[in-house]
This record gives structure tokens, C-alpha cells and sequence, in this order.
């Protein structure tokens, strides 16, 4: 309507409908002013040099000047600079062909849109401007929402992709070398993926590029200069605290001020060429297992927070893919050492029984009435002591099953008492002395004493029997060393033999359950002495550590605090 409106005007301003003269002045002679007056648009009517001879009412309230202000201003003095050669030009060609033109202007300042008409008529240029503003707000919220619309449609489209990719693999880092390739080049010209160590490194198990040479640059920088958990930001912390890290724009002011210290990593990092950076966790049931970094170095493209929640999304969706690849392999293992555990505990029970059985049926023909000879007292004796060694360690296996048993459903009983760890050391060594003489071991007793505590006296008994076995098992032929110490607040319990060592991987699994270092076939045992010592080490708010190296023995040392804590 408003169109209709601007037509009904310039039809009769361009025509003949106007006389051309007027009482009003040479200057608007062919200028019916009460028309204009009435109109909603903004109307300036101008000399053919530019010059404003009128303004409405409407023009005033739409720029907030007064027309006393306007009028004799030549009309590009009202637009903004970036506007004033697009109107001069659009001017001089209405005023040469007296073709009008119509066009959109923007008023940048003030953020408002405007319809601009330009028509000559009576040798004068009139100027109607219809303000479209809201138009261009809503039309600027529907395109808005399109893009948000489509943006959101590729963000799902990929993610369930994603989804495909790492459910197609359990194996770690499989399951990261899939994820960093699956983001280039939709998300990022480069990606890389690290995972803390045990050890408090950052090992980097995945990186891609849109550019191979860039992968080897990057490998090459990351090999001299180590991520490490420690960095006060980067990847560091990102592994360290579990934050997001983003930066829109890698500038080269940003490079100069983090690296100003270091001339030579400053121009390496330059040859990185990030321009934009993405850091997201990997988090499960609380846990940081990884960091996800995407960059930008070839595209134009800048980093927003829509890519930041994807990247977030996608290190959810990779974060749960490794947990159940973890728990698999968890299980697969616990599947292996139950297995494991069965056969060794069939062979290790058997054993006895075996021995047992061969010696009761020993004693029973040496017994029967009808023997027409019998045995030596000290034959039937030897037989006896057989018999007892092998309930002993009958008792001993199904005791150590009852204690796992026990500690896994946390009933793990402590039974307190006032006791002095040296003289219970010097009243169990002897007990050894068989053992020690079949293992060809020698074993030499530190434990001056006394050292008093409050502790369980069954199980510290089994603390010393399971380090003291352990030792005769791998140090045979060779010195035991037992120290007992204390200072004023802590005692520890040292047992250390010269047999075969261990090396620093078998150390990190040392205190497992059903964790064997050696073969069942040299060496007895089911695997799980010295995870119960540890067990009853930790109940009694202690702590065990081992000192060992491949063929120089091992020293285990267990340190309780002298009092409860409170």
C-alpha cells in the first residue's frame, strides 16, 4: 500500500499537474506541500545542484533534525560517508535521464534500513525514503534461524556418522585414529588426540591433516616440545582439569606475547600456521581419558560456539565408545583371569590332595593289624609331619580364597590390639625354618624392637607369611633379609630377597588380583598373596611399596602407623 501510496505522488510531480508558478516562491513553484505534508514517507525535494528546498514532517521525526537544519544542506550531507558516492552517482543520473531509481541504504550508526526513490520532476529531484527496518530484522531472524536450522541438521548428520565410526571398533586407538580422520575436513583442516599416561606423560595417539607434510611438522614439534600435564594452558590443562579450551583467532599478536620468552618455538609455532583452536576433553564417569584438538590452517573458516558444542558432542560420543571399549577389555580380562585362576587353583589344591591322599593311605596299611611289618616309628612320624605340611597349606589356599571372598563383598574384619611387630617377626621366622631349608635360603632377622602398634595380629601374621613365602619362592639359594623399624609415628616392616627381580611394567600390576609375574609351572601360588597383603596394608591405613630390577632381587616394604587415625 505504502507503494501505491509513492505512485499516487510522483505520478502527478512528473506529469503536468502542477502549475508552474506558485505563491509560495519561485524555489517550490510546482510543489503542492500540504500533500507532502500528509505523507508517512520521508520526502526531501531538491535543487538540480543537490541543495534541499523541502522537507516533511515524516523526514524530520525520522531523523530526529529539525527541517530549519536541512533545508539548504545539499542531501549527501545527510548520508553516512560510506553512502555518499552511491547517492551523488544515483543523483547526477535521475537528473540527466529523469529515470528514477530506487535503492537500499543502511544507516550503520543507528543500525536502521531505509528504501530510497529518486525521481525527477519540474527540474527538481524528489526523494522518498520508506524506513524498512523491522522488515530487515525479521528477515535477518528467519535467514538466522535457516542457518541455525541447516547448521543443526549437518551438526546431526555428522555426529550420527560419527556414531557409526566409533561403534565399529573397542580397540583404543583405533577407536581415536578413526575419530581424528573422521573430523578432516568437516570440522577442522587438522585434528590430534592425546591420552595422559600412568606415568604422567601425554602420549598422542592419533593426528590427521588435510595436508600430510602438516603431520610430520607436527610430529616433529610435539617431539621437541612434549605436551605435559603441568602446562599452565593448552592441552595440558585441558587433560589436567577436564576444560575446554577455544580460541577464535590465533593471532600473530597472541603467538608474540604467550612465546615472547622463546624466539625458537615462536617461530615454530608460526609454521604450525593455526589460525583458530578447539581443545575438548574426554570425559567418562568422571574420568579425563583424552583430549580432543581440532585446528584451522588452511580455511578461512573461524571457530564459534556452535563448533564448539559439536566438538563437545563428539568428544562425548568418542569418550563413551572408549569407555565401553575399556570395560570390554576389562571384562575380557577378568574372563581370562578367572580362567586362569580356575586351572591354577585345580592344580594347586590338587597337589596337596594328591600328596595327602598317598601318605593317609601309607599310614593306614602301616596301621592295619594284619601288616606283617610294620614301619619304623620314625617313618610313621615323617609320614605324620607329610600329612600336617599338606593340611597346612590346605588350609592356607582355602583360607586365602575365603579372603578374597571376604575383602571383595567388604567384610574385611580388623580385631585391634596393642602389639610389638618385633617380637611378632621374631616369633614367626622360625616357623619358616623347613621352608628355608628345602629353598636352600638363609634368612637374617633385624628386629631389635620393640616396635609397638595398635594392629591385627591374625593379619599382620599374614602379611609376613605372604612376603616371607613370596621371598623363598623367587630368592632360592640366595639371603632373605627381615628388618623391622619404627620412628615416633610410623613402623615398617621390610622383607627383601636376591632371586629374579622385576622388571617396571610387572611392578605396576604387581598388587593385582590373580596377578601371576611367573610361570604357574616354575613357581606355585594363585596369584593373589600379595594383593590380600595390600588389601590388609590399606585396611590398616598403611602403605606397601616395592624396590626391585630384573635379576637383583626385591625388597618389599610395608609402613603402618603406630596409632589409629581418629
Amino acid at each position: 500500500m505504502a507503494r501505491t501510496l509513492l505512485d499516487r505522488v510522483e505520478q502527478p510531480l512528473t506529469g503536468q499537474g502542477f502549475a508552474s508558478a506558485d505563491p509560495r516562491g519561485p524555489d517550490l513553484a510546482g510543489i503542492d506541500t500540504v500533500l507532502l505534508d500528509q505523507l508517512p514517507e520521508s520526502v526531501a525535494v531538491c535543487a538540480p545542484d543537490a541543495v534541499c528546498l523541502y522537507v516533511n514532517p515524516a523526514m524530520e521525526r525520522a531523523f530526529g533534525r529539525p527541517r530549519a537544519d536541512v533545508l539548504g544542506c545539499v542531501l549527501w550531507e545527510l548520508f553516512p560517508d560510506t553512502l555518499v558516492g552511491s547517492v551523488q552517482e544515483r543523483f547526477r543520473r535521475v537528473l540527466e535521464t529523469g529515470v528514477s531509481e530506487e535503492f537500499e541504504c543502511h544507516f550503520v550508526v543507528r543500525e536502521r534500513w531505509f528504501v530510497k526513490r529518486l525521481f525527477r520532476g519540474h527540474g527538481r529531484i524528489y526523494v522518498f525514503s520508506r524506513e524498512i527496518t523491522a522488515e530487515k530484522k525479521q528477515e535477518a531472524t528467519l535467514r538466522g534461524l535457516y542457518d541455525e536450522t541447516r547448521r543443526a541438521q549437518r551438526h546431526a548428520a555428522f555426529l550420527a556418522q560419527a556414531s557409526a565410526v566409533l561403534a565399529s571398533s573397542l580397540e583404543q586407538d583405533q577407536i581415536l585414529e578413526r575419530m581424528a580422520h573422521l573430523a578432516i575436513p568437516t570440522l577442522a583442516d587438522g585434528c590430534a588426540v592425546d591420552v595422559p599416561g600412568p606415568d604422567g606423560q601425554v602420549r598422542r595417539v592419533a593426528v590427521a591433516h588435510v595436508r600430510q607434510s602438516m603431520v610430520e611438522r607436527t610430529h616433529a614439534f610435539h617431539a621437541r616440545y612434549p605436551i605435559r600435564m603441568d602446562d599452565a594452558a593448552g592441552i595440558g590443562r585441558v587433560l589436567r582439569d577436564g576444560v575446554t579450551e577455544f580460541t577464535p583467532e590465533v593471532s600473530p599478536e597472541l603467538l608474540e606475547q604467550a612465546l615472547a620468552h622463546d624466539a625458537e618455538r615462536l617461530q615454530a609455532t608460526r609454521e604450525l600456521s593455526v589460525r583458530s583452536y578447539i581443545s575438548v576433553p574426554l570425559i567418562s564417569r568422571g574420568r579425563v581419558l583424552g583430549a580432543l584438538s581440532l585446528v584451522n590452517t588452511e580455511s578461512a573458516r573461524r571457530y564459534t560456539q556452535a563448533d564448539v558444542r559439536l566438538a563437545e558432542d563428539l568428544a562425548r560420543r568418542a569418550a563413551a565408545s572408549l569407555d565401553n571399549g575399556r570395560l570390554y577389555t576389562e571384562a575380557q580380562d577378568a574372563i581370562r583371569a578367572r580362567d586362569t585362576f580356575l586351572s591354577v587353583a585345580s592344580h594347586e589344591l590338587n597337589t596337596p590332595l594328591t600328596s595327602l591322599t598317598l601318605n593317609v593311605q601309607a599310614l593306614r596299611r602301616d596301621l592295619e593289624p594284619r601288616a606283617t611289618g610294620g614301619s619304623p616309628p620314625e617313618a610313621l612320624a615323617t609320614k605324620v609331619h607329610a600329612v600336617q605340611r599338606q593340611l597346612s597349606r590346605l588350609s592356607s589356599l582355602v583360607r586365602e580364597l575365603l579372603d578374597v571372598s571376604r575383602i571383595t563383598a567388604g567384610r574385611l574384619r580388623l580385631e585391634r590390639e596393642d602389639l610389638d611387630l618385633a617380637a611378632l617377626a621374631r616369633e614367626m621366622v622360625p616357623r619358616f625354618s623347613e621352608d628355608l631349608a628345602r629353598a636352600g635360603c638363609e634368612l637374617r632377622l633385624d628386629a631389635p624392637g620393640p616396635v609397638t602398634g595398635h594392629w591385627d595380629r591374625l593379619r599382620l601374621e599374614q602379611v609376613l607369611q605372604n612376603l616371607l613365602s613370596n621371598a623363598i619362592k623367587y630368592g632360592r639359594g640366595r639371603p632373605i633379609d627381615v628388618r623391622v623399624g619404627a620412628d615416633g609415628e610410623r613402623a615398617w616392616l621390610s622383607v627383601r630377597d636376591e632371586g629374579v627381580g622385576i622388571d617396571p611394567q610387572g611392578q605396576t600390576r604387581l598388587f593385582q588380583r590373580f596377578e601371576r609375574l611367573a610361570s604357574e609351572r616354575h613357581y606355585g601360588g594363585l596369584g593373589l598373596g600379595l594383593w590380600i597383603v595390600k588389601q590388609i596394608v590399606d585396611a590398616l591405613e598403611g602403605r606397601i611399596r616395592v624396590e626391585s630390577a630384573p635379576g637383583q632381587g626385591s625388597t618389599f616394604t610395608v609402613e603402618l602407623p603406630r596409632q589409629q587415625a581418629a
